[in-house]
């Protein structure tokens, strides 16, 4: 069920939306950061950024092992371990005031993980929400979506990259959120087809406002 400080519609109605084809990661955190920084000051929108990025690792705040065997490498305040963004991964940020909403963290990840959930229907996936050490959406024993949050002020920065045509082969260079990089699939590799991720990413943002009642 839809927590009542979700189904807002006079807050819902003034989140603004954005999707990028192709956003640089050190653009789309420093856009987080300023849009974060605005509404503690309190000029900022609640802000819901649907995107793409260039391959790209980002270690969170529990985040354990070496990293000099990679390549563009982000330490950031989000929570979880390390994880993979890249071409191919609807990557979706969530910049939300908690306090207005009367919600907290844990409100915010569950009603994330349902979008996810209905949007792999689209797709004829089952999956189902995990929660603390195996926080993300997952499809059987496998993982097609990682979530991880960092809250500043009482308002959300960070969200889920979800696996749709995404390469896998580049979780192997890491253990995503402390497991084995196997564990990770993604739609195109259940399903033995590619996608058009602009379609994607809007089919994406329509369940999700579908859910907000917008």
């Amino acid at each position: 069920m839809l927590n009542p400080g979700l189904k807002n519609s006079e807050i819902n109605g003034q989140i603004e939306f954005s999707i990028f084809q192709n956003l640089p990661y050190s653009e789309g955190l420093a856009l987080q950061r300023r849009i974060n920084m605005e509404m503690i000051e309190g000029s900022g929108m609640e802000s819901i950024i649907i995107c793409e990025h260039d391959p790209v690792y980002t270690c969170g705040i529990h985040h354990e092992g070496n990293t000099t065997n990679l390549e563009n490498v982000h330490f950031i305040e989000r929570g979880g371990g390390i994880t993979y963004h890249g071409p191919g991964q609807i990557t979706a940020y969530f910049l939300i005031n908690l306090n207005q909403r009367g919600i907290n963290i844990l409100d915010l990840i569950n009603f994330v993980h349902g979008v996810e959930i209905q949007y792999l229907e689209q797709h004829g996936i089952i999956a189902h929400s995990r929660l603390k050490k195996e926080t993300g959406v997952w499809v059987g024993n496998h993982k097609i979506s990682s979530t991880g949050f960092a809250i500043r002020g009482g308002f959300t920065m960070h969200g889920i990259g979800l696996n749709v045509n995404t390469d896998l082969e580049k979780f192997s260079l890491i253990n995503p959120c402390g497991y084995d990089w196997s564990v990770m699939t993604s739609v195109s590799k259940i399903n033995d087809k590619k996608y058009r991720m602009e379609e994607e990413k809007k089919l994406f943002m329509k369940i999700l406002k579908e859910n907000l009642e917008i």
